[in-house]
C-alpha cells in the first residue's frame, strides 16, 4: 500500500521551508534544504519499498522523533478537545480529520487535530491542540492569545496553522493549549487566518517543488 504522506511538504513541517539563507541571495537555510533533499528523496523511493508496510515503518521509525513528553501530548489530546468543547461548544463535535491535501498546489499537505463548523453551520476553523510541559504551558498561556502573538512565541505552530488553514480552506484556527495537571489545565486562542502570509507560504512550497523537480531531473 502507498504511504499517503509520501514526498509531501506537510504541515507541521512547513515552517522549515520559511527560513532563508543567511545570506541575502540564499532562497533556502540549510534547514530549509535538508527538508526539500528528504522529500525529494521520498519522491525516488522504490515502489516495492513502498508497497511493503514493515519496511516503510523502518524508514519512518528511522526518520521519526519520538519522546515521552510527545507521547503525552498524544495521550492527553482527547481529554484537551472534549474539555474545550464542554466549555464553548457544548451541543457541537469536533470533525475529525485526515490529512487534507491542498486544492491546487502538488505534495503540499496538512493534517489538523479537527475542526468545528461555527454555529452558522458554515465557517470552518481547523483545531490544532497542544499538549507542553508547565513551563511551556504557562509560556503560552500568558504570551499567546492571537494570531500575531503566535507568530512571534511559537512561529512553528503558528505555520502549521496557516498551512492547515491553506489546504483545508477554513476561514480560522483555533489553538488549544493544555495541561491536566493545573487547576486552570487549559488555554485557547482564536487564530485568523493571514492572507498574505499564506500566500507566501504557497509561494514558497511551489518554489520548493520546482527545486525538487530540478533535483530530480539532473
Amino acid at each position: 500500500m502507498v504511504q499517503d504522506s509520501n514526498g509531501k511538504f506537510s504541515g507541521s513541517r512547513i515552517s522549515e521551508l520559511m527560513k532563508c539563507g543567511r545570506k541575502k541571495e540564499e532562497t533556502w537555510s540549510e534547514t530549509a534544504r535538508s527538508y526539500i533533499y528528504q522529500v525529494a528523496g521520498e519522491r525516488l523511493f522504490n515502489e516495492k519499498f513502498l508497497e511493503d508496510d514493515g519496511i516503510f515503518q523502518d524508514y519512518l521509525d528511522l526518520i521519526s522523533v519520538s519522546t515521552k513528553a510527545m507521547q503525552f501530548g498524544s495521550d492527553q489530546e482527547d481529554a484537551a478537545k472534549s474539555l474545550f468543547m464542554q466549555m464553548n461548544f457544548p451541543e457541537g463535535e469536533i470533525v475529525e480529520l485526515s490529512s487534507c491535501k491542498h486544492d491546487t498546489i502538488p505534495y503540499f499537505a496538512a493534517s489538523p487535530d479537527g475542526a468545528i463548523y461555527g454555529r452558522d453551520g458554515e465557517d470552518l476553523k481547523i483545531i490544532e491542540v497542544k499538549c507542553p510541559n508547565i513551563n511551556t504551558y504557562m509560556k503560552y498561556r500568558t504570551l499567546i492569545h492571537d494570531a500575531a502573538s503566535l507568530k512571534e512565541t511559537e512561529p512553528k505552530y503558528y505555520w502549521q496553522m496557516m498551512a492547515e488553514m491553506s489546504c483545508t480552506g477554513a476561514k480560522g484556527g483555533i489553538l488549544i493549549v493544555y495541561c491536566p495537571w493545573l487547576s486552570k489545565p487549559i488555554h485557547w486562542a482564536e487564530i485568523d487566518r493571514v492572507e498574505d502570509d499564506i500566500k507566501l507560504m504557497e509561494d514558497r512550497v511551489i518554489l520548493a517543488n520546482d527545486f525538487i523537480n530540478e533535483i530530480i531531473n539532473n
